[in-house]
Formats: structure tokens, C-alpha cells, sequence
């Protein structure tokens, strides 16, 4: 795996992803939301615990700051899907998953999960049903 160089993450840790409106159906996430496009090494997420060691609000709106200091688009329907990083990797079969710190200067708290590819629709499903929380998108 080329997660070797990479400081992994705790398995009480947690990561959010953010989830576009398209990729909600009926307010749940779909797999959708963790599918790989062509080409990805990684799935980009945020370590949590970067911004606060528990105190959730906290932690979702460091990621809304990090993603906005990025210039990324967040549309305000949209949601944080919450993985907890050891849940995750013992619920989803078929894949060695690594949830790996890959921090920017930009973003800190930038993070990946590894062990999967663009084609691996049952790893997606496997995190789709993973989430632990939903919290909006919008402050």
C-alpha cells in the first residue's frame, strides 16, 4: 500500500467528508459520496480531532474554514458524513483501508482513505453505511 510514508490515524479518530447534495437520497448518504473518480489514489476526507480532541461543533466548523480557505465549493444542502476511522475499517470487507494524514499548508487537517479503487462500488457501499453522523454543510 503507499500509505508507508504517511502518519496514519488513530483508530479512535474520526474523518468528515463532505457530501454533495446529489449524493443524498432522502437524507442518507449514498456511495456516491465515497466513490473514487478515475485516476484517484485516495478519497479526501478531514481528521477531525485536528481541531478539537471531542467537542464535534468545533471540529465540523474547522473543516467548513479548511475547505473554505481551499476555495472549495460548499453547497449549504449539502452534509459532513462522520467516519470513525477503526469502525470503519473493521465494517467494510473487501478493502485494507488506511485513513492517512496527508496535510497542506493550506489545510492541516486534509486526510485520506487508501485501499480502494474508482470501481470498487462495494467499498463505497461499505462507507455509505459507515457514517456515524450527518451535520450540514451551512453554519
Amino acid at each position: 500500500m503507499e500509505t508507508e510514508s504517511l502518519t496514519l490515524l488513530r483508530s479512535d479518530h474520526n474523518v468528515a467528508r463532505y457530501c454533495r447534495p446529489r449524493a443524498l437520497v432522502y437524507g442518507i448518504v449514498s456511495r456516491d459520496a465515497f466513490l473514487l473518480r478515475p485516476g484517484e489514489r485516495f478519497l479526501s476526507t478531514n481528521w477531525l480531532e485536528y481541531f478539537h480532541e471531542s467537542e464535534r461543533s468545533v471540529q465540523i466548523s474547522g473543516v467548513r474554514a479548511a475547505l473554505a480557505g481551499k476555495n472549495f465549493n460548499v453547497n449549504p444542502k449539502g452534509r459532513f458524513a462522520v467516519l470513525n476511522v477503526g469502525a470503519t475499517i473493521r465494517q467494510v470487507r473487501g478493502a485494507q483501508l488506511a485513513f492517512a494524514l496527508l496535510g497542506q499548508a493550506s489545510d492541516p487537517s486534509h486526510a485520506g482513505i487508501f485501499g480502494y479503487g474508482a470501481l470498487d462500488f462495494n467499498v463505497a457501499d461499505g462507507l455509505a453505511l459507515a457514517v456515524q453522523e450527518l451535520h450540514s454543510a451551512a453554519e
